[in-house]
């Protein structure tokens, strides 16, 4: 069977390009208004008596445009690492569920798991918007908050496996399903609640920020599901070419029967 780590991280990146080529078109011009409006607040703002001008960006706007597809290949390359570990403990899960099945059902966690859900408690804001004096104190947490997403969803579908392996009643495996649901429901509600807000205010019209925020979802959305979709795939094509899928009695393309190495 295949290395999946190598077809991830290959997939992540041709997926992370696409996303970046995405962005480069949609969200990049999005980014520009949202910079002039700051540069055009923080110039009315060093008017005012007793102001200073505040210094220039670190990175320019121009090469962040020049990073936005290569950023996005980096990101897809680390993508297809974390759904490496995804996909194989949702085979685990879902033993009997067929490769493209399972690669789209950890892409969808993941996207939910590491981005939706963070992006509930700390939406997304253009670059330059916010105060630097507090950009360890926002990143630090929200850093936190999505590592205790990624496990609350890990000790979730370790749950359900264990609950499969000790238990082969339906009613009670659907009980413990809900169970283990609710728990991760407290457990999320717990985290939304104890974590503290974005404490910077967003100078940016509504209308502009919520563009920039659903074309950033969007684009999370198109990498996970171009990773899954591409990943599962190429897992289908190999057990339907490979000399295993040749022997009598051999179903090409069926449930993940034989060992998918990470």
């Amino acid at each position: 069977m295949p290395r999946i780590m190598p077809i991830a991280v290959i997939v992540g990146l041709i997926a992370g390009l696409l996303v970046g080529g995405f962005h480069f078109v949609f969200t990049v011009p999005v980014i520009e208004r949202s910079i002039a409006l700051e540069e055009q607040r923080a110039a009315s703002a060093a008017t005012a008596p007793g102001m200073v001008m505040n210094d220039e960006p670190l990175v320019s706007l121009s090469a962040q445009k020049k990073f936005t597809i290569v950023g996005f290949g980096l990101i897809g390359l680390v993508a297809g690492v974390v759904f490496t570990g995804a996909f194989a403990l949702l085979r685990r899960v879902t033993p009997d569920w067929p490769p493209l099945g399972q690669a789209l059902a950890a892409g969808a966690l993941s996207y939910w798991a590491i981005t939706l859900f963070p992006f509930a408690k700390y939406p997304l804001n253009p670059p330059g918007v916010g105060d630097q004096n507090t950009l360890l104190f926002r990143q630090g947490f929200q850093l936190l908050f999505l590592a205790l997403s990624a496990l609350g969803m890990v000790g979730l579908l370790l749950g359900v496996r264990q609950v499969n392996l000790r238990t082969a009643v339906t009613a009670q495996r659907a009980k413990l399903y809900g169970l283990l649901l609710l728990a991760y429901v407290v457990f999320a509600v717990v985290i939304f609640r104890l974590f503290p807000g974005n404490p910077d205010p967003v100078p940016v019209p509504i209308d502009l920020l919520q563009l920039f925020r659903t074309l950033s979802m969007i684009g999370w959305f198109l990498l996970w599901m171009l990773l899954a979709g591409g990943v599962g795939l190429a897992v289908l094509w190999y057990r339907r070419t490979s000399p295993e899928a040749r022997r009598p009695g051999a179903v090409p393309g069926g449930a993940a029967t034989g060992p998918l190495r990470p």
